[in-house]
């Protein structure tokens, strides 16, 4: 099925997780373009208190943090009942090997993506991604 035809909700919320400030301002630029609601947090603290109190409906998390590794902030929100239904998509530019992406599925990611990011293919993971959150709670 092509998600692309299915509505979603106005200004899905993305939590962007990355501490580089270029990341954090072209990929915040390109969703917000792309009609999200894009919230920003530089580290795995920032982005534990903003995925509990701004419930986003996705996750785009950097695997290097400079307080953690997103990793552990993965298992620290598919841990809590209060943020374990958002859906997390991993981004790296250095971390892409096979045990990373591993490590992710693991911990619960839905995607694993690398650097430089398709943005078209980015939007259309987040899409599915809250396409498939809406599907799940209902």
């Amino acid at each position: 099925m092509d998600n692309q035809h299915i509505p979603v909700p106005a200004l899905p919320r993305v939590l962007l997780v990355d501490d580089n400030q270029t990341h954090q301002y072209s990929l915040g630029r390109h969703l917000s373009e792309s009609g999200f609601e894009v919230l920003h947090a530089h580290s795995g603290a920032e982005a534990l208190k903003s995925a509990k109190e701004d419930i986003p409906d996705v996750v785009l998390l950097d695997i290097h943090l400079p307080d953690v590794l997103g990793f552990e902030v993965c298992k620290i929100l598919k841990s809590d009942p209060s943020t374990r239904s958002i859906p997390v998509i991993f981004h790296s530019a250095t971390y892409d090997t096979q045990s990373a992406r591993s490590m992710a599925a693991d911990l619960g990611a839905i995607s694993f993506l690398s650097y430089p990011i398709d943005i078209d293919h980015l939007t259309s993971v987040i899409r599915g991604a809250v396409i498939r959150r809406m599907k799940d709670s209902k």
